[in-house]
């Protein structure tokens, strides 16, 4: 198993039990869901961090009815055929995992042998995926903290998740891979025309927010229609995208009455390679 770190101090971290304690006598209990929190109090920018229920449900909601479906086939695809991770152990981290559905679906629920964890900086979230999850390691943490050993990881994934170069390049080994998963130019346009005047495409910067860390080993890009027939399932899509923080009263109100509809589904996957600089 890959060395968990200590978020305060960087050594390793060593299970006694049910608690994790560093050789400085820092010390992380298993919760009894079997997640650890590892992001230290002081490095939280409010009480709860990240998505909070209403969100951890409506996308539990959504993509359980399996509208994702392709992009997850896609990404699964890559990992075990392109990348060649269907003939080898290999260790695997999910950042940004959310309540855990990528994680199990892409990393995990699959005929290979590894090693997988997921980690979100949203407590609510690792909760709700160690309950359901038992095969995964789950913990608590910040993208831009780790506490994961330099030179583990085979391979890190990050759907819609922030992503942080420095500290992918540090976790992943020299023949590892990172995947990305964003939303391409035409993504859930349909739902932004029902919120905005005015759709206006979505931006892909991936490989330029990488910089020099990373090199685009290779691309692919997914578009799908999905065909919404009854506003509850609009309504856990719209709560799980940004859009639904910036939504007036009356666009809620579409939205609500909105019992048929197509969305387009455009989603970049892109792999990356680290490059040598450290």
């Amino acid at each position: 198993m890959p060395t968990i770190i200590c978020p305060h101090c960087s050594a390793e971290l060593i299970q006694q039990d049910k608690t994790y304690r560093c050789e400085q006598n820092h010390s992380f209990d298993l919760a009894k869901e079997g997640y650890l929190n590892l992001l230290p109090v002081n490095k939280k920018k409010s009480k709860e961090p990240g998505d909070n229920q209403l969100m951890i449900a409506a996308r539990r909601d959504f993509l359980e009815q399996g509208f994702y479906d392709p992009l997850i086939d896609d990404i699964r695809s890559i990992i075990q055929h392109e990348l060649g991770f269907d003939k080898k152990n290999f260790n695997a981290l999910d950042s940004g995992c959310g309540e855990g559905y990528y994680t199990e679906r892409v990393l995990s629920n699959s005929n290979i042998n590894s090693q997988v964890f997921g980690t979100d900086i949203s407590k609510i979230a690792v909760k709700n995926a160690a309950k359901k999850y038992k095969d995964i390691f789950f913990f608590v943490s910040s993208a831009y903290r780790l506490p994961i050993a330099t030179d583990s990881m085979d391979l890190v994934l990050s759907v819609f998740s922030p992503n942080d170069p420095k500290e992918f390049h540090r976790v992943l080994k020299y023949d590892g891979f990172l995947i990305v998963g964003s939303p391409a130019e035409n993504h859930m346009k349909q739902l932004a025309e029902l919120i905005y005047n005015d759709f206006r495409p979505h931006e892909h910067k991936i490989a330029e927010d990488l910089g020099y860390k990373f090199e685009l080993h290779l691309s692919k890009r997914v578009t799908f229609d999905i065909h919404i027939q009854n506003a509850s399932t609009l309504q856990a899509l719209h709560k799980m995208t940004p859009y639904y923080y910036n939504t007036n009263e009356e666009s809620q109100e579409k939205i609500a009455n909105c019992n048929n509809i197509n969305i387009t589904c455009d989603f970049h996957i892109s792999v990356f390679k680290p490059t040598k600089a450290r």
